[in-house]
C-alpha cells in the first residue's frame, strides 16, 4: 500500500532556544497569518504541536537540534491563488519586517513563495491550480 499524504512535520530547536516568550511569539504570529494553533492536549514543556489542517508541526526542544542553512523548509497548500496572495500580503505588511522574495509564479498557474521567521524551518506557500479549472 502507498502512503497517501503527509501527516506531520518535526523540527528541533535548541532548549535555550524554547522559550514561553518564544512560544508565544510563534503561536502569534503563525496564528495571526495562518489560523494555526496548539494542540493543548499534546503540549509538553519541552514540545508544541500546532495544527495545520488535518495535519501538524510539531517543535521539540533538543540538544542535537541541527543547524538549518535556509533551504529547509516544509510547504502549505492553499485551495486559491488569491488566498496565497492574501498571505504574501500579509506577511509583506506585518510589522515583523519579514523579508518575502516575490511570489513565483509559472505558466500554469502554479504559485509559491518561501520564507523563514521564528520557526528554524523555512515555509513554502504553494497554490496547485486544478486542471481544467
Amino acid at each position: 500500500m502507498r502512503a497517501q499524504a503527509l501527516s506531520h512535520v518535526a523540527m528541533s530547536v535548541p532548549p535555550e532556544a524554547f522559550t514561553d516568550e518564544w512560544r508565544k511569539q510563534v503561536l502569534d504570529f503563525y496564528g495571526e497569518v495562518f489560523g494555526w494553533e496548539e494542540l493543548d492536549s499534546l503540549r509538553l514543556p519541552d514540545r508544541m504541536t500546532i495544527a495545520v489542517g488535518a495535519q501538524y508541526v510539531n517543535v521539540r526542544a533538543r540538544d542535537d537540534a541541527p543547524t538549518y542553512n535556509g533551504y529547509e523548509h516544509f510547504g502549505v497548500l492553499f485551495s486559491s491563488a488569491d488566498e496565497l496572495r492574501a498571505v504574501w500580503t500579509a506577511l509583506n505588511n506585518h510589522e515583523a519586517a519579514i523579508e518575502l522574495p516575490p511570489i513565483n509564479e509559472s505558466a500554469d498557474g502554479f504559485l509559491s513563495f518561501r520564507f523563514r521567521h521564528l520557526l528554524p524551518l523555512a515555509v513554502e506557500p504553494q497554490y496547485f491550480p486544478r486542471p481544467g479549472a
